[in-house]
């Protein structure tokens, strides 16, 4: 087998493989609670609950680590993308009756989509070119916000995300470092709490993701073992369906 596809390969602390079953479905459900609690927020609260927005922060990079556990576990990535893709577009129509953003940017399943195909393809690359898309697409991320938002939902940042956790899941040493800055650069031009100096707001937004995803895998692992608890393709239900119920309250209020 082909070694960046070896779901044991790499130097993570445990393999994919022992994410598969429960701990897989426990990741999901605690990125779609994390999600809702975001989402309750900004749709119906006005971005007044400040700590159900904080901690959304961690959902998308759990999407992401999911994503990227099922191509290295062996989904195949184009099938996974076109997957993304053929739900996304459908569910755009509630995303942008759910958000003011939502007619001039795509959901993250766009932002998914076109990660996973980003990662593929840098995993496939040589050393020097993973270094240089990534330092390239980072100095973008921090220094041309504007170029950066990619008319979809985290902008660059988030295309750039299952990448550099799928290379730091290979090799931690070598690409730790770009999954941190990664992570930092995911809010730095994002929206922030009223009254927080945005610098300061996406460093601790930095914080909540790198305490709080390694909390959630860390839990998750717990269930090792045990098979899988959600229905298939409960999470292509849940996300459109969320939100229309999100969007039928605020019209009821």
């Amino acid at each position: 087998m082909n070694r960046r596809m070896d779901p044991h390969a790499g130097g993570f602390f445990v393999p994919a493989t022992a994410f598969a079953g429960a701990p897989l479905d426990a990741i999901k459900g605690a990125a779609a609670v994390l999600m809702v609690g975001d989402h309750v927020d900004t749709i119906l609260l006005d971005g007044h609950a400040v700590a159900l927005w904080r901690l959304g922060r961690i959902a998308f990079p759990l999407f992401c680590v999911v994503s990227v556990l099922h191509v290295v576990r062996g989904a195949d990535p184009g099938r996974y993308v076109l997957a993304l893709l053929a739900l996304a577009v459908p569910t755009q129509a509630i995303y942008a009756a759910a958000f003011p953003f939502g007619t001039t940017e795509g959901s993250i399943l766009f932002t998914l989509a076109a990660g996973i195909a980003f990662a593929t393809a840098l995993d496939r690359a040589g050393t020097g070119l993973r270094h240089a898309a990534l330092a390239l697409g980072l100095a973008v991320v921090l220094l041309a916000p504007a170029l950066a938002k990619t008319a979809v939902d985290f902008g660059l940042a988030g295309i750039l995300l299952p990448a550099a956790i799928l290379l730091a899941l290979r090799e931690p040493r070598a690409y730790g470092a770009w999954l941190v800055a990664t992570i930092v650069g995911l809010n730095w031009h994002g929206w922030h709490p009223r009254g927080e100096t945005p610098w300061i707001s996406a460093l601790i937004d930095a914080a909540t993701i790198l305490v709080g995803v390694p909390l959630v895998l860390f839990v998750a692992l717990r269930l090792r073992g045990r098979p899988r608890f959600l229905p298939p393709y409960a999470l292509q239900a849940f996300y459109p369906g969320h939100l229309a119920v999100l969007v039928a309250l605020r019209a009821l209020t």
